[in-house]
């Protein structure tokens, strides 16, 4: 039939669609001319198709039609049958990342997906990559989809070769595999009757996949050396003059890669990934591949389908030992069988009735599940639409976000008229995310974020003043943890100038608290790799705002201590409330609790909160004496102890503190008021000796570099490394408290905040001569010489390594380092030198680049005639340093060019 016939010719010409020259194989005309056929005949069907939603119709002139199957396949989705122009139906493919939407819906692969993203988008046709996994675990989908990446990010042309080779299918001839692969010389072999130039040179410009890659002998895998190390392919039977191809490799195998490859092999393959099993990915997941198979399913049969909520249960909990292709298998023979049993009918019903054996003995249900409405899915449905039923998370935030945006717009956009009413719409969303959702089948996931998010508080807690509670915690976990699950962003959003005007409203009524939260959104996008917008803002600055999380700057704290259930609670919060400001914490302890357990209470809070203004702690009963001779000197704080402890005396000293009076005025001022004993202790003046570290940019990287420089230090350091905040190094009160407090040796940052007295080193500038000799300064007072030594040598491999790490996305960086320190050690040892830290440092990174360099072949553009005159002069000198790149070669299997030891030398030596 004509119409069938149509289909299958634009199906062939999509494959080698060139959006940007659509020629007239593509128009009515030129298919009719193709076809022998009538013109208006072929129009008609053409028409017939796009409303089948088999074609898409571009209305340029002429107009021009596509497959549309075949097109989605090799590039990008698409949402409608009509384009305007080719320009439009390019846009579809704005913001499209296909390798990112596959990780969003299989969670349990985000960490391999991302690794595959950065192998595909590594310059110079990207890095090879080595997938493992069971059969059916969808190594072959993953490629196709790298495929579709490629070309839509336009790393590859539309029009380029995709070759897959099936290794398996050679299993019994791997000399055949070889020739097929590499090609062959005519005469090369009994039946060579001519050249054959193999799947390299057809791949040329495009993406070789090699599947069950294992098939390939130790001869093949030498053979695959070449192209890895030279670019070069050898056919059979040519050992002089090879082909020069350009591919992209992706390789794939179900056996143990130890016992299949040749270590030098697996060397040049930096990037392996391995999928798991079905039975190793949640549930949610397993549901999301059954509606992509549906809906693929629905394509075929075209009729529309009715699925019951039994069927889906049953499908999501049945775990096939072929895994994806055994489950593909399984709803295709759910939908033969009912199309079977409704042959005539014009739409089908999927019930338990028509599932496969083994999915009936295999699967169960629970009995007590909630029937929920059928599953229908038309031509119309795409599987994005059935996975956002997976994610009813994604209607609790639009639903909050509309009604908080309602209510702001019902205020005349004024945010003081609508304060309480937000804050109410804010904690109702956070409360059903803490409290109503059930993340039981997910723990794991929520408690790496319940961990990392701890981890991020603390971060920060050191440079504010922050209350920040378990509670609250946890509730912005599970925001996190929902958020993380679903993608949107603002276009979803209707009330678009009222969102702008609220967000702008929250971040100058609220800019503390707006600023620590973006301090802590740029650490969640750092640690946890979640991206959040001006929503996120708005929804965790009024939630936090609400909290109180963040004090008067330079405020005392205050703490009450009582014995009895919610004794100490009660009257903090009654004096919390009276005031409307967080000044008291609580702690409530046993009647039977001993003197040393309250006082390691209150250690454990000067650990974990700023103390530094000085520590109030108000008490209900016991001797002032006995509680005080347990950890005065343990405490780096001002500490003022109170007796007798009562609501009226806890309001007191909060307002007191709101007033910012001094220890002693509050003492005094208490003892008036109430018949109490105070007693007032300040630190010992033997103080701590630290260093500080600060930026500009944040919190967040001077702790970075405090963690740094606390690793160079030996395990019983004398000195403590504490970050802090660089605006509040600018502040006069605060610096003159930390001075109070800790003897302050030097400032390391990467600004200086000029602090009259108080050395400072340049981050950038610490592993300089001078740099390093002014640190050997500080540390001469409290370590010995060996122990110095000790030091410098671990500043500059954690230094450099931090450096390569953040350069390095592929390679094992801590290898790297490794490596690069035995090659420095050698130098030393052959030059009979030793190297300056500068230079060791300058050397860390410079090889780290070089080696990536070498790996994909990049050149340097060292002029020729220079360095043939270098290498001549210097020729001792380069000998030596090949000599020491002997681990690098080793590790890496790579070839040192001249160009590179002469680079070297340079350095080392400062030679022209």
């Amino acid at each position: 039939m004509l119409k069938n016939d149509v289909l299958a010719y634009l199906k062939k010409q999509t494959k080698t669609l060139d959006l940007d020259h659509l020629d007239k194989r593509f128009t009515a005309g030129g298919i009719a001319q193709a076809l022998n056929a009538k013109r208006n005949t072929v129009s008609l069907y053409l028409n017939q198709l796009t409303n089948e939603h088999k074609l898409v119709k571009v209305q340029t002139r002429p107009v021009r039609f596509i497959h549309r199957a075949q097109f989605e396949k090799s590039n990008y989705a698409l949402k409608k049958d009509t384009y305007l122009t080719v320009a439009q139906l390019e846009q579809e493919n704005n913001n499209q990342d296909i390798l990112k939407s596959f990780a969003q819906i299989n969670p349990s692969l985000k960490e391999s997906v991302e690794r595959v993203r950065a192998a595909v988008l590594y310059p110079n046709n990207g890095l090879p990559l080595l997938i493992t996994g069971e059969s059916g675990t969808g190594k072959s989908y993953l490629v196709g989809l790298i495929n579709r990446f490629c070309r839509t990010n336009k790393l590859i042309k539309t029009t380029a070769p995709f070759v897959t080779v099936n290794c398996a299918q050679y299993a019994d001839n791997p000399e055949l595999l070889t020739s097929n692969l590499f090609g062959y010389k005519k005469g090369a072999f009994t039946g060579a009757d001519q050249d054959h130039d193999g799947a390299f040179v057809e791949a040329n410009g495009g993406i070789l996949f090699l599947d069950e890659v294992h098939r390939l002998g130790p001869k093949g895998q030498e053979k695959l050396f070449t192209y890895l190390d030279q670019g070069l392919v050898y056919p059979v039977g040519e050992t002089s003059h090879g082909k020069r191809v350009s591919v992209r490799l992706c390789f794939a195998t179900t056996e143990e890669v130890e016992n299949n490859f040749l270590t030098t092999f697996m060397r040049r393959i930096p990037v392996k990934i391995s999928l798991p099993p079905l039975s190793q990915r949640s549930r949610e997941e397993r549901l999301n591949l059954i509606y992509t198979l549906l809906c693929n399913e629905q394509r075929e049969i075209a009729k529309p389908i009715t699925v019951s909520d039994q069927v889906l249960e049953m499908l999501a909990n049945y775990l096939p030992v072929g895994n994806i292709g055994d489950l593909k298998n399984a709803v295709k023979l759910t939908i033969a069988r009912a199309n079977a049993d409704e042959k005539k009918a014009n739409k089908l019903t999927l019930t338990a009735y028509n599932l496969p054996v083994d999915v009936l003995m295999r699967s169960k249900t629970e009995s007590y599940l909630s029937a929920k409405k059928p599953l229908q899915i038309t031509d119309e449905t795409e599987p994005a639409d059935l996975i956002a039923r997976s994610f009813p998370e994604k209607k609790i935030f639009l639903h909050s976000l509309e009604r908080l945006l309602t209510t702001y717009e019902q205020s005349n956009n004024h945010l003081p008229n609508c304060e309480s009413k937000l804050k109410q719409i804010v904690y109702q969303l956070f409360d059903t995310l803490l409290f109503e959702k059930n993340a039981s089948k997910q723990l794991p996931l929520l408690s790496y974020v319940i961990e990392h998010l701890k981890h991020l508080f603390e971060q920060l807690q050191n440079a504010y003043q922050l209350q920040v509670s378990g509670n609250a915690i946890y509730a912005i976990s599970y925001y996190l943890f929902e958020r993380q699950k679903i993608q949107w962003n603002i276009d979803e959003v209707r009330q678009k100038n009222a969102l702008h005007s609220l967000y702008q409203e929250v971040r100058q009524r609220y800019p503390e608290v707006y600023a620590y939260v973006g301090k802590l959104l740029l650490l969640i996008k750092n640690n946890l790799e979640i991206e959040l917008n001006e929503v996120d803002y708005i929804f965790l600055s009024i939630y936090l705002n609400k909290l109180e999380i963040i004090t008067k700057t330079g405020l005392i704290k205050a703490i009450v201590l009582a014995h009895g259930y919610a004794t100490a609670g009660s009257i903090a919060n009654v004096v919390n409330r009276l005031l409307n400001a967080h000044t008291l914490d609580a702690f409530d302890m046993p009647i039977n609790v001993s003197t040393q357990q309250i006082a390691n209470k209150i250690i454990d809070y000067s650990e974990n909160n700023d103390v530094s203004h000085g520590l109030i702690i108000l008490v209900d009963m016991g001797s002032l004496q006995e509680i005080e001779k347990l950890f005065p000197r343990q405490l780096d704080a001002p500490l003022l102890l109170i007796n007798n402890v009562s609501t009226s005396l806890a309001l007191i000293v909060g307002e007191s503190i709101l007033q910012k009076r001094s220890f002693r005025e509050i003492g005094q001022l208490a003892q008036q008021k109430s018949k109490v004993e105070i007693k007032l202790t300040y630190p010992a003046k033997r103080r701590q000796q630290v260093i500080l570290t600060t930026c500009y940019s944040g919190i967040g990287t001077a702790t970075h570099v405090a963690r740094l420089l606390e690793r160079c230090m030996p395990s019983s350091s004398k000195i403590k490394i504490i970050p802090y905040d660089y605006q509040a190094l600018k502040d006069p009160h605060k610096v003159k408290v930390v001075n109070k407090m800790y003897d302050v040796i030097g400032i390391v940052g990467t600004e200086n905040p000029e602090i009259p007295g108080l050395d400072f080193i340049h981050l950038e500038k610490i592993l300089s001569d001078k740099g390093t000799a002014k640190l050997q300064k500080w540390l001469t007072k409290s370590f010995t010489v060996p122990e110095i030594k000790l030091i410098m040598n671990n500043l500059v491999k954690n230094f450099s390594l931090e450096r390569t790490i953040n350069m390095v996305t592929i390679l094992d960086a801590p290898k790297v380092i490794e490596n690069i320190t035995i090659f420095l050690q050698e130098l030393e040892r052959r030059f009979s030198i030793s190297l300056s830290n500068q230079k060791k440092f300058t050397l860390y990174v410079h090889i780290s680049y070089l080696i990536e360099r070498l790996i994909r072949k990049e050149k340097n553009d060292l002029d020729p005639e220079y360095a043939k005159t270098y290498a001549h002069k210097y020729a001792t000198d380069l000998k030596i340093i090949k000599a020491a790149f002997s681990v690098i070669i080793d590790n890496y299997n790579v070839k040192i060019p001249v160009s590179e030891l002469i680079y070297i030398d340079q350095i080392i030596f400062n030679h022209q």
